[in-house]
């Protein structure tokens, strides 16, 4: 796929992700499932990269530098889905401090 085309979808797919995005914030279960889930996911990829750590005894440790290489991609892919569960959970928040006023 060319440039220009990944654009061009992206311009004509956005309306319908945002549509998408919007019914996962209002629908009332889905949201909480959704929020949970990634927040859920992002912890057990945390867990999985810093495994190795846990069995030598270190519990406490900031950034990746001790964290095998294999693994430092599952260390961010962690961090980046309990980033995006919070997003998500402040636009439901938003979302009902609007819809409640």
């Amino acid at each position: 796929m060319r440039r220009h085309e990944l654009w061009a979808n992206l311009i004509l797919l956005s309306p319908m992700i945002f549509g998408l995005g919007m019914l996962l914030v209002v629908i009332w279960p889905i949201n909480y499932i959704v929020m949970g889930a990634l927040y859920a996911i992002g912890l057990v990829d945390l867990v999985y990269a810093k495994l190795p750590l846990f069995r030598h005894g270190v519990l406490t440790t900031f950034g990746p530098s001790h964290i095998p290489r294999k693994r430092r991609l599952a260390y961010f892919r962690g961090y980046t889905r309990i980033a995006l569960g919070t997003a998500f959970n402040l636009l439901v928040v938003l979302y009902y401090l609007v819809a409640t006023s």
